[in-house]
């Protein structure tokens, strides 16, 4: 698949999330990256990488999502590779539909051989620690000095 192919299923697997885990691993390379770079500052790992590691993020975020309307994308391929950026917005249900996670993202998307290499998410992670943490911002460690 190219890497405009792979956003498309990957935003499909977002749409059903709680059951299309193994599918949106399969989109991955064996040694594919899940990244979140902003990550670093709710004291979270930053970098998901191969089999165990992608299905370890993938299971936290669908424990939390069980599926994603996505809208407002805009797509920017990459000239000479199989890759791009795509700005867009998602809205979610999270506390059993209690509460509604709306974020925006920057994402870079790199293919190779038909799979993702690297997904990189850039996103608003107070948005995220209100989502994730049971006591929201609260639970965002201190910054490291």
């Amino acid at each position: 698949m190219s890497s405009r192919e792979l956003l498309a299923a990957f935003f499909d697997c977002l749409r059903d999330f709680e059951n299309t885990t193994e599918r949106c691993l399969d989109l991955f390379a064996e040694d594919g990256v899940f990244e979140f770079p902003y990550f670093a500052a709710l004291g979270m790992p930053t970098r998901f990488q191969g089999e165990a590691e992608l299905r370890q993020v993938l299971r936290m975020i669908g424990a939390r999502f069980k599926a994603f309307t996505i809208s407002d994308v805009e797509i920017h391929e990459v000239k000479d590779a199989d890759a791009l950026f795509v700005r867009y917005h998602t809205d979610a249900f999270i506390d059993g539909g209690k509460r509604i996670y709306a974020q925006d993202y920057v994402s870079q998307l790199i293919a190779e051989d038909g799979k993702i290499k690297i997904l990189r998410e850039y996103l608003n992670v107070i948005k995220t620690a209100r989502a994730l943490f049971p006591n929201g911002l609260a639970d965002v460690p201190p910054a490291a000095e």
